[in-house]
């Protein structure tokens, strides 16, 4: 992204700073932008990382690290030795979040061209030697796709955000969410660290929503159903106002479950 193009996004977006790194052709290149309270102090930055200190009004600070992991699979090594050589740099609170080219497990790719047992492996032990954790989801699992149709059609989970220990005691009430995007062939990560009345923030890896057959035998189920459906029904519909509203009534569908019939999966 140009310099002025990403001064003129930023002013749109109603920010007043920014740290940028130039791509590379047509891929690549970072950019972050921040409003007050915080401030922000770069530590360094290269093609594949923006990383930098944040202070917030309590003055507690805590390190960023905005990552576009290295595409090509022969060099992939030389990002997790870089990803090991910064957790060197640090003993406080951190979070990296971004694309990191690769998953944790064959359940986040679907379609052709997966990923291999060692590259999963790899990222895997280069998570642990930093000691980071995936921080989980609320949203879609697959974060790119590469928009083909049938059976050409890839999606994969190839953004995420992982933090270590410290940054998780700092902010025990995050909340990550893959938010669906109309422009990109990626979904954007929302992380939002207040606590939410109507969200479980306790349990921040959010499993698949299943279905039961049983909740039709009961009569709370469709007035359940369609008084969240339609609670907060204001504004214009978008993608993202379906989506939230899918998420709010799988998570009350959840607890109601919960709340009439039991943990019927842990008692089976």
């Amino acid at each position: 992204m140009k310099d002025k193009r990403a001064q003129q996004f930023m002013w749109s977006l109603g920010y007043t700073n920014s740290l940028g790194v130039s791509s590379e052709g047509q891929s690549g290149g970072l950019v972050l932008y921040w409003m007050q309270p915080y401030a922000v102090s770069l530590r360094g930055s290269n093609s594949h990382c923006v990383d930098v200190i944040v202070t917030g009004e309590s003055g507690v600070e805590w390190r960023v690290s905005f990552i576009y992991g290295e595409p090509r699979r022969e060099k992939r090594q030389e990002f997790w030795d870089f990803m090991h050589s910064l957790s060197t740099q640090w003993s406080g609170p951190w979070i990296c979040c971004g694309d990191f080219n690769e998953v944790l497990c064959q359940e986040e790719h679907f379609g052709s061209s997966g990923h291999s047992d060692t590259q999963i492996r790899l990222f895997k032990e280069c998570l642990e030697d930093c000691s980071l954790s995936d921080l989980g989801f609320s949203g879609p699992m697959f974060t790119w796709t590469n928009k083909q149709e049938a059976d050409c059609n890839v999606r994969v989970r190839l953004d995420r955000v992982v933090a270590n220990g410290e940054f998780m005691h700092l902010y025990d009430d995050f909340y990550v969410e893959n938010v669906i995007t109309t422009t990109s062939d990626h979904y954007a990560l929302f992380i939002d660290m207040k606590k939410h009345s109507n969200l479980n923030v306790n349990q921040p890896v959010k499993m698949g929503f299943k279905y039961e057959a049983a909740w039709l035998r009961s009569p709370d189920y469709r007035p359940r159903l369609e008084r969240t459906w339609e609670s907060n029904s204001v504004g214009s519909v978008s993608l993202q106002s379906t989506w939230t509203k899918l998420q709010r009534v799988s998570n009350s569908l959840a607890q109601w479950s919960k709340d009439t019939f039991g943990a019927v999966r842990k008692e089976i």
